[in-house]
């Protein structure tokens, strides 16, 4: 289903072709867009994981880019959120989104369109076919293979019939093929995590025969999501097959270590196979409950990485996990209090036990919910509750917190430094200090309904 352009855009759009040379217009390819409720005054424009360039939004909230010595192919933009656009020489896409419904509203006009909404159009088709999934897995190994096959073949018919419609070229047609049948593979290798009773009845010459066709060291695929959550699905896959086929028990670095040992028996590509690596590590390292466990996974991350900037990533996290672990002092940082004023954090403690946790004007639902979990655990507690706001706008995190009426608040003086040094990667992050402000806990969920009880037994 291909939308029509918002026409102030269109006009915009003519109105600057018109003072441009016809032979350049011709030979120039232009990449542009509108973005409703803005996040930043930005748009992103990555090739891979390469940044291209940071493309600033005018007072209506729109730019037009000119590409210049590009390779044509797949790229992504990103606004806080990100989509992909494919683009090719004398190109003119401009695209239109409302912040509020990212994907849903995205739509392209201009040369080059057609190919782009098939694209955010097959996107959410996967969406779609993802969240029904479920029933799809409580059928046994053989029709759940025929059924994903027929869809998979309709599917497939229908990028056939839009590519004789708009003449898609063959190095598009490479992309959308991919995205279409990676899905559908990324089913079947989930298939024995979420049917764990009929995994064992699996033919796996014919039901996993289309691993034949996979190319594992590919790098026209660069980053696009489809083709690497299809290898993470495969690797998950092989992993709980090499696992239970050991006599090793089962625990977060196991797990990891099978992961890394599966990648490197798989992957020859030495970019992909550190990309993989590199993501597998980070994932990991989200879970990890102590110092200790964050040294094993760098020493089984530097057994396969070869790539210095990974490197240097991944060790610095791993100190910094190592820094802000049970025992260690709580670094200090700088916050904003109500009345403006800019203060150690150390020093608005209460020479008690404290609880922090964090919120954002971005997720005004969570605002809500979190205090309300803070009231009912603040009432009669030993701790002291501190809700921090993560937001860059300071006017947003007062106008919240005088909204919720949210007591005991600041916001950061530098939120993207600090939320580095503090490793804040989600909005549920919560710490725990004791009176001295050593750190007591870094992985307890404000949500959980065994909060309370854990929160207890910490001192």
């Amino acid at each position: 289903m291909i939308k029509l352009l918002h026409l102030s855009y269109l006009l915009f759009f003519i109105a600057f072709m018109s003072c441009t040379e016809n032979t350049e217009i011709e030979d120039a390819t232009y990449f542009g867009g509108e973005i409703i409720n803005p996040k930043d005054d930005f748009v992103l424009l990555y090739k891979d994981e390469t940044l291209i360039d940071s493309i600033p939004l005018d007072n209506k909230n729109r730019f037009l880019y000119k590409l210049k010595d590009f390779i044509p192919g797949l790229y992504h933009f990103n606004h806080k959120e990100y989509q992909y656009v494919y683009i090719e020489p004398k190109d003119s896409i401009i695209f239109r989104l409302n912040t509020i419904d990212f994907d849903e509203s995205l739509t392209f006009s201009g040369k080059g369109a057609h190919k782009n909404n098939f694209i955010i159009n097959t996107f959410l088709d996967n969406e779609n076919h993802s969240s029904k999934s479920g029933k799809l897995y409580k059928l046994p190994p053989k029709k759940f293979s025929t059924l994903i096959s027929g869809e998979l073949i309709q599917r497939i018919d229908m990028l056939e019939q839009h590519k004789e419609r708009y003449e898609f070229s063959d190095g598009f047609m490479d992309v959308a093929n991919a995205h279409i049948t990676y899905h559908f593979y990324t089913i079947k290798e989930r298939y024995p995590i979420y049917n764990k009773l009929q995994a064992d009845s699996i033919d796996v010459n014919s039901f996993y025969e289309f691993r034949k066709s996979i190319d594992f060291n590919t790098g026209n695929l660069g980053s696009f999501y489809p083709y690497y959550e299809y290898l993470y699905a495969l690797i998950d896959n092989l992993s709980v097959k090499r696992l239970k086929n050991s006599s090793k028990k089962e625990d977060h670095i196991t797990n990891y270590t099978s992961k890394t040992e599966v990648i490197d028996s798989l992957v020859q590509n030495q970019n992909l196979k550190n990309q993989l690596l590199k993501n597998t590590t980070l994932h990991y390292l989200k879970n990890v409950k102590c110092g200790n466990q964050a040294t094993s996974i760098l020493t089984g991350f530097d057994k396969y990485n070869s790539d210095s900037a990974n490197k240097e990533k991944i060790t610095g996290l791993v100190n910094a996990i190592k820094r802000l672990s049970y025992g260690n002092p709580m670094p200090d940082f700088s916050v904003i209090s109500a009345n403006n004023q800019i203060i150690a954090f150390k020093k608005t403690l209460q020479n008690k036990p404290t609880v922090i946790y964090f919120w954002s004007s971005d997720n005004p639902r969570h605002i809500k919910s979190v205090h309300s979990r803070v009231r009912q655990y603040a009432t009669n507690s030993d701790y002291n509750f501190v809700g921090i706001s993560l937001d860059k706008n300071k006017k947003d995190w007062k106008f919240y917190a005088q909204k919720f009426n949210l007591k005991n608040g600041f916001s950061l003086e530098t939120p993207k430094e600090t939320r580095e040094e503090l490793l804040i990667q989600n909005i549920n992050k919560v710490y725990v200090l004791d009176k001295n402000a050593k750190i007591l806990s870094t992985d307890l969920n404000i949500f959980d309904p065994h909060f309370n009880k854990k929160l207890k037994s910490l001192h």
